[in-house]
């Protein structure tokens, strides 16, 4: 894959900073290590890029104009993206979540240089995966037509953090059987995610970690509350993490402050203390709606053994089995989510049974180490004219 005598060069395009750090930085760490002639980040600076450069990578400020729809914008995104990749000239471009991969099959079809190959690394299908407005429509058979022609001028590999994903890709004609594999999430630092003392609250505790969008299915989850209220089931409802502006999915903050003012509902805005909230809490929930690859929120939950409440959508499935590690309910669906937190609060046995094989599932394939491990087998795969890529269990 390499150039000859100068060793193998990665640009890796990805949105913005913060989600690199939140999420990346077992990858850029392995490939720093893989790229003998370097990693190039092109994100999006909101501050962080110099966090990013200390990883021992290269930075080069990049802004996808994450969210816009205007046509003329995305062709200007297009070609400065043309233009970076002639000017990097690499061997291997790695193209995180649905955006940048998109608009790295438009920018390389004008580019002059030609990568000996393309990493499409798909976190989740997204809001172009669960929506079904009108212009989400559109938009999907814009992207499928960009993301097949990457495929089929390059030789391009999809990376994705669940099988769902991986097999529809493969139907959409963008991914190619042999050409695949999946990586279990973001990886996990076991260290700083320790399996913590369930703190068996009185009245159980419930908290929610992530952006507050609509596609996480928080609208579900305040339902389900409010319906345990009026059913005279208590429980303490903890929202943590703010909005998204940069995302079509954003809920309002005055909305989530409205929701705050409820009795038996928090609203605490971001945290960086996550470790702090699963010390607090007994049960975690994951009321999604689709569109994640494998939500790093739950991950982190379970490695700190707390028992899991999520939705029957891609990646949450895959993690969760129903009365092992926790309880699978339909997404969307209040009174299903009310019953399932009622009874994990109800009983304290099957919630510490529960996070303790959450905890276990964790151990086995979704550490930092299991992530960093799979990108290694990734690129060596890759590297061959031939080669298979084995998906984790």
């Amino acid at each position: 894959m390499g150039s000859a005598g100068r060793g193998m060069k990665i640009l890796v395009v990805i949105t913005e900073d913060w989600f690199a750090l939140s999420h990346f930085v077992p990858l850029l760490t392995e490939l720093r290590l893989l790229a003998a002639a370097g990693v190039v980040v092109a994100s999006r600076c909101t501050g962080r890029l110099g966090e990013i450069e200390r990883l021992g990578v290269q930075v080069r400020p990049f802004d996808m104009r994450r969210g816009s729809l205007n046509v003329a914008v995305l062709q200007q995104v297009r070609d400065e993206l043309a233009r970076l990749i002639d000017q990097e000239r690499p061997d291997v471009i790695h193209a995180v979540a649905m955006q940048p991969m998109i608009m790295t099959g438009l920018a390389l079809a004008k580019a002059g240089h030609r990568p000996s190959a393309v990493i499409l690394h798909l976190t989740g299908q997204g809001y172009l995966g669960h929506s079904r407005s009108p212009i989400a429509y559109v938009l999907r058979h814009f992207a499928r037509a960009a993301l097949q022609r990457c495929t089929a001028n390059h030789k391009a590999w999809l990376v994705a953090e669940n099988d769902d994903d991986v097999s529809k890709m493969i139907a959409d004609g963008i991914a190619v059987p042999g050409r695949t594999a999946i990586v279990p999430g973001a990886g996990v630092d076991l260290e700083l995610y320790p399996e913590i003392p369930a703190p068996l609250n009185p009245t159980a505790r419930v908290a929610y970690v992530g952006r507050m969008l609509k596609s996480k299915g928080l609208y579900t989850l305040v339902n389900a509350h409010r319906l345990l209220r009026a059913r005279g089931v208590a429980i303490e409802l903890a929202l943590y993490g703010d909005a998204d502006a940069g995302s079509r999915e954003a809920i309002p903050k005055d909305m989530l402050s409205s929701w705050g003012g409820e009795p038996g509902i928090t609203w605490h805005g971001r945290t960086s203390d996550i470790v702090g909230v699963w010390r607090a809490a007994d049960i975690a929930v994951v009321p999604a709606l689709g569109g994640d690859g494998m939500p790093r929120a739950m991950l982190e939950a379970a490695a700190c053994g707390r028992p899991l409440v999520v939705s029957d959508v891609p990646g949450c499935r895959q993690f969760v089995r129903p009365g092992v590690e926790g309880l699978v309910v339909p997404p969307g669906d209040p009174g299903a989510l009310a019953a399932a937190l009622a009874s994990l609060a109800g009983n304290s046995e099957l919630r510490l049974q529960a996070g303790a094989a959450a905890r276990r599932r964790v151990l086995h394939g979704y550490s930092e180490e299991a992530v960093r491990a799979k990108i290694r087998d990734i690129y060596h795969a890759a590297h061959g004219a031939t080669g298979s890529l084995i998906p984790a269990g």
